[in-house]
């Protein structure tokens, strides 16, 4: 390279040079002789005073880079591709070593988010750091499943993809359209899906879909591939529903993991239909409706019966302020509309026939609850223990009867294991002051009372049904406040619900959920042992077992990680529980064959499964690039040389003009 630097500065040399160029325009208008070799001169003297220098530059040289994208997202790592993608790095690695001048930056792609896999988005961060005129190539190994692939390339390199597979490969998606968050108990919700083939022209063709709701089908049917379909799926029970549909594998697709979708089906009940019967005016009467109406999930209808049916009144109808009790459009017709009948301190003393009596029982064995609080009545000769009712009747009165003395309720064993009393376990109660002596005949006592630890509350499965017994009449005393303050509401809303069959409060009970990517169980047991280890089922057919540590009494939790999509079942002690895997990744598994489409344009196909070592030097353009260490400034023309001879040319013309 020739830089000038005029010793004289660039405003001498201007001078200088228009001086000369006036002389040799006079000479070339007069045409005095020897003006050529005036120029010559001139030319030779100006050159030196220009002061040209060669800039001489030592560099070296710098290595050239390649960059090899490693795809790390969740569809690399089925059908092998994790460990063809391993061994294909390990390979241009060595080769790298072998080739001079050459470096290579490895750069991991991470797992795919909601948007799919972002290879171009990592590669853009990578490239911040390498020079433009060092990069040699780029090399991605990848499925060919990527997002973000631009219209063109943003560097001046050739990109290779290493394709993990043989070929291009096929798949069936089974895609959830629309899903419903929560539904009413006991309606069904609409359920859209659609079947999708990639790589196959085949839309139309019907494939069988089965939907089935925490393991149990409630549908099947022929779905055309390429159509949205809509299916009613009933919501059973209140809580949350694990729904799974999945469709029949398409011979040669690469996965099945994408055949399957499931959501949770949060159930919701329309509000509960309750029937207080009150025996005669009491001080709980009063506490029951408030902690009744309190629960914005139930509807109450609330009863006393101070006339019995047909009892005749000597006064005209207008004056009868008390009307007859409709026993039988209650307790014939309409029995079955309730979802839970509770009786306050009742006894028969002919106010409810036999007859009505056995139909209660007959509607707690057919799948009805029953709660029932009793008084001194219970120990007399009125007593629900006498009639039909009994039948169902968890408890029985014994002497000494009506017991009355202050006590404190107690969370017995049991009850401390119990989800309906666990709460209120190792709680200082507020005392009572009265209860029946009885003897429990079925179910479980959870709390006692008394010197003698008499039965106070008493849960029990009849048939198909439930009954509850509070065996005194003093819970009201947890509502007046202060020192008698007590946990009446609460407590009695786990019991009512618990009578109304709510999973969380089932004393045997397998939860599981899916969160921060990791399983996670819950098992609730009365017994006193350990339950033994939880068996699990992953989305694609692997078995596990899994230990369960105890965290309170009667509850035991596991958890294990869980990030492939679809349902996770768990199993134990008879008990099965589902989780569905929420797919934030959703676009990540639509599509799991590998494939060269989507980079086609911007990168080379190389498929890893033909050619397994491709040669690394045919990816690459060699840049040559060097940096400089130093420079050094040579003069183009020897000062003393280069003057002198401007001199002679100067003479010559002078010596020319003159002859």
């Amino acid at each position: 390279m020739i830089v000038f630097v005029p010793p004289l500065g660039w405003v001498v040399f201007g001078g200088i040079a228009a001086l000369a160029a006036a002389v040799l325009l006079l000479g070339l208008v007069t045409r005095a002789r020897g003006v050529l070799w005036r120029l010559a001169g001139f030319g030779l003297l100006l050159g030196i005073l220009a002061g040209p220098l060669v800039v001489q530059q030592t560099t070296r040289p710098l290595p050239d880079v390649v960059l090899v994208a490693v795809d790390q997202s969740q569809s690399m790592q089925i059908a092998g591709r994790a460990a063809l993608a391993h061994a294909a790095l390990v390979n241009l690695q060595a080769q790298a070593a072998k080739l001079p001048g050459l470096a290579m930056r490895v750069v991991n792609v991470p797992a795919a988010d909601a948007g799919g896999t972002a290879l171009f988005a990592a590669l853009g961060q990578a490239l911040a750091d390498v020079p433009p005129a060092q990069l040699a190539g780029v090399v991605a190994i990848t499925d060919g499943q990527v997002s973000d692939v631009p219209h063109s390339l943003a560097f001046a390199a050739p990109m290779t993809a290493l394709l993990t597979a043989r070929a291009e490969e096929t798949d069936r998606e089974l895609r959830l359209i629309a899903a419903p968050a929560y539904g009413l108990v006991g309606k069904d919700d609409s359920v859209q899906l659609e079947v999708f083939d990639h790589g196959v022209a085949d839309a139309g063709l019907l494939v069988p879909v089965r939907v089935a709701q925490d393991g149990k089908q409630v549908w099947q049917g022929m779905v055309p591939v390429g159509q949205v379909v809509s299916v009613n799926v009933p919501v059973r029970h209140a809580g949350a529903a694990v729904v799974m549909a999945n469709v029949a594998a398409l011979p040669g697709e690469v996965s099945t993991v994408n055949d399957q979708v499931a959501f949770t089906l949060n159930g919701i009940t329309k509000k509960l239909d309750v029937l207080l019967i009150s025996g005669n005016p009491n001080q709980s009467e009063r506490s029951w409706r408030l902690l009744l109406k309190s629960d914005p999930a139930v509807a109450l209808v609330h009863f006393t019966i101070l006339r019995t049916p047909g009892e005749m009144v000597d006064a005209p109808p207008a004056d009868v302020a008390l009307v007859p009790f409709p026993v039988a459009q209650l307790f014939d017709t309409d029995i079955t509309k309730f979802n839970l009948i509770i009786f306050d301190e009742f006894n028969s003393n002919g106010l409810l026939p036999p007859q009505y009596l056995a139909n209660i029982a007959r509607y707690v064995q057919g799948g009805g609850a029953l709660l029932v609080q009793v008084g001194p009545e219970f120990a007399g000769a009125e007593s629900l223990a006498g009639t039909p009712l009994a039948a169902v009747l968890p408890a029985v009165p014994v002497n000494p009867g009506t017991v009355t003395e202050p006590f404190a309720p107690q969370v017995t064993a049991i009850g401390a294991r119990h989800p309906v009393t666990a709460p209120v376990a190792g709680m200082a109660l507020a005392p009572w002051a009265r209860l029946e002596a009885s003897a429990p005949v079925a179910g479980d006592v959870l709390m006692t009372g008394g010197a003698e630890n008499w039965p106070l509350l008493v849960l029990a499965s009849e048939a198909k049904g439930r009954v509850g017994m509070l065996l005194s009449d003093q819970l009201w005393l947890w509502t007046k406040g202060g020192a008698h303050d007590g946990p009446a509401l609460p407590l009695l809303r786990r019991v009512v619900h618990w009578l109304l069959r709510e999973p969380a409060l089932e004393p045997e009970f397998l939860a599981a959920k899916i969160s921060n990517g990791r399983l996670q169980i819950i098992r609730q047991s009365l017994a006193a042992t350990d339950p033994g280890p939880a068996t699990v089922t992953s989305p694609d057919g692997h078995v596990k077992t899994l230990s369960l540590q105890p965290t309170t009494a009667g509850v035991y939790a596991g958890a294990l990680p869980a990030a492939s999509p679809g349902v996770w079942q768990v199993r134990e002690g008879g008990l099965s529980a589902f989780a569905a895997v929420s797919e934030a990744n959703a676009q990540e598994f639509q599509d799991l064959a590998a494939s060269g489409a989507p980079l086609r344009g911007v990168a080379r196909e190389v498929w890893l499964g033909r050619e397994a070592a491709p040669d690394l030097a045919a990816m690459l353009k060699r840049r040559g690039a060097v940096q400089v260490s130093g420079t050094r400034d040579v003069p183009l023309l020897p000062a003393l040389p280069a003057m002198l001879l401007a001199l002679a040319l100067l003479a010559a013309g002078w010596w020319h003009e003159r002859g």
